[in-house]
């Protein structure tokens, strides 16, 4: 399949019968797609395009969707692609990916593309993130070496199996205007999800990888040039801290807390990374991935119905007697501190379609702040699905 090819999507709007929210499903369930990890730049300033991930004829491309008309060019081809990891650029006229050993900048007026970084040969890159005018990159590097052995399939055996192999890890500082990149700190600890403090590219945040009751602290901070390299919060064995991420002005870090014992608190909190005081900000939903929109006027989780976390669901979990549990997208209201169902993803959380991440619903905002953006697979294989946000504000 070659670059420059168009395909149609064809849109499918119903409304859910649990919440009324009126709901598109902008891909079709007899393929995979998925839209890319949800820290990322995934739609242009005007939330018309969306760059996304469909498996055709056996193949994982990148597209970009007109979410208009539902037609979407592709813009990779080949193999060794990392079909999460892309974003667009802030300008609108590039995409940057990573496919085999190279980090790739794509026009999307001309589909030319040129390696903006090279992953030195021994070492797996991935997990990267970039300042917000795109000048800056960091990306975790690990030794091959030192990675177990993995299984085949596609399950989630390798999350422990890597946590206590202790990896080799690096975290490379990249400045893709001059060309020059460092490491700015390395360690045999599995590093995770660097994301640059927005307003301030020398602040990167960084997890300790692994399932919650085996890392020894998930929230980590450290500046480029490698100094102050500091842990955020303690962490139990039995807590599990997820998917932080920057609010937009990078005055804090937000994060979910859940514990898994006692009275299984589960609540928003964040963290002013200059002082590490740490703020409970409301009570919430056991949500798997969370993120703000540019405004920070709303934010979106996806509810995780089991107490099984993600990694331990085995085929064998399934719902019983046509239960509805609580596999909800959650619309946060940041004023009011209060949260709503959006929508029931009713997703199967398995690992199951080729990659673990498939059937996690990773929910987001466009750059317009107009939709929510979210995967499920419960029509068949995992869809895109839209919400349009202006019908809450009638």
């Amino acid at each position: 399949m070659a670059a420059g090819r168009i395909i149609r999507n064809n849109f499918k709007e119903f409304t859910d019968e649990l919440t009324g929210t009126k709901v598109t499903r902008l891909t079709e369930p007899d393929h995979v797609s998925h839209h890319m990890y949800f820290y990322n730049r995934m739609t242009t300033a005007d939330g018309s395009r969306l760059l996304y991930c469909a498996e055709l004829e056996g193949e994982r491309q990148m597209y970009l969707m007109d979410l208009h008309t539902g037609d979407a060019v592709q813009l990779t081809e080949g193999d060794g692609l990392e079909d999460y990891g892309g974003l667009i650029s802030a300008e609108d006229t590039h995409i940057f990916y990573q496919q085999k050993d190279g980090i790739w900048k794509l026009c999307l007026e001309t589909l030319e593309k040129e390696c903006v970084y090279r992953i030195p040969e021994g070492w797996n890159g991935g997990n990267w993130g970039m300042s917000q005018d795109n000048r800056f990159m960091a990306i975790v590097e690990t030794l091959k070496s030192s990675l177990p052995e993995r299984k085949k399939g596609d399950n989630w055996d390798f999350f422990a199996l890597t946590c206590k192999a202790k990896p080799h890890c690096r975290i490379v500082y990249v400045d893709l205007q001059t060309g020059s990149s460092h490491t700015v700190l390395e360690d045999d600890c599995w590093f995770g999800h660097a994301q640059i403090r927005p307003g301030d590219p020398d602040t990167i945040m960084f997890c300790h990888e692994g399932p919650y009751d085996l890392i020894d602290a998930r929230l980590w901070l450290v500046q480029s040039d490698g100094s102050n390299y500091r842990c955020c919060r303690e962490q139990p064995s039995d807590l599990i801290l997820t998917h932080e991420f920057w609010l937009p002005d990078g005055s804090k870090l937000a994060f979910v807390y859940r514990e898994t014992t006692g009275s299984k608190e589960e609540n928003i909190r964040m963290i002013n990374p200059d002082t590490m005081e740490e703020e409970i900000f409301m009570p919430c939903s056991p949500y798997a991935h969370f993120i703000c929109d540019k405004r920070n006027r709303y934010m979106v989780g996806d509810s995780q119905g089991s107490d099984v976390p993600i990694h331990l669901l085995e085929e064998t979990d399934e719902e019983e007697n046509g239960e509805i549990k609580n596999d909800f997208i959650y619309l946060v209201d940041v004023e009011k501190r209060e949260e709503r169902k959006l929508c029931y993803h009713g997703t199967s959380w398995r690992a199951v379609h080729g990659n673990p991440q498939d059937s996690h619903p990773h929910p987001c905002f466009t750059e317009d702040n107009r939709y929510v953006i979210f995967v499920s697979d419960k029509e068949g294989k995992p869809c895109v699905y839209r919400v349009d946000l202006e019908q809450f504000n009638k």
